[in-house]
């Protein structure tokens, strides 16, 4: 899929998608939620391709550097990919103490802001600014 398509854009479509399984956090119909799991496991699934290939490619195709830097390149990315992750968990736990769960719009409302869909937002603010940088 990578591959036919295009390396640049399959990185794109996974930002869309989950930016697009983000936001089905935020409502509280079973629908909704689960189309929100489907795009947010392909967009897993193609987390964990897309980007790598467009590194490999990049790293031996464009800049033409030596493969036994590749090995020194993954660790480097698996390392700082850690350290994100534990990052991003202090600062999601952050936002959603900060902000209490509530209804938009009155108890009734199937539409749902703060507490535990702060991370999710957390995070579509960040897939938009990696999409962006992707784009350029």
């Amino acid at each position: 899929f990578t591959d036919r398509y295009g390396r640049k854009r399959c990185c794109i479509l996974y930002c869309l998608l989950y930016f697009f399984s983000c936001l089905t956090k935020h409502f509280k119909r079973y629908s909704m939620l689960l189309v929100g799991r489907v795009t947010g496991g392909i967009a897993t699934s193609m987390l964990n391709s897309c980007f790598e290939c467009w590194m490999v490619s990049e790293h031996l195709q464009r800049h033409k550097f030596p493969e036994n830097l590749l090995s020194y390149m993954f660790s480097m990315m698996y390392t700082v990919m850690y350290c994100v992750a534990i990052a991003s968990g202090l600062a999601g736990q952050a936002v959603t103490d900060a902000f209490a769960f509530r209804p938009v719009g009155g108890p009734d409302s199937i539409v749902y802001v703060g507490g535990y869909c702060g991370p999710f937002d957390l995070s579509i603010v960040c897939t938009t600014l990696g999409a962006m940088v992707i784009s350029s």
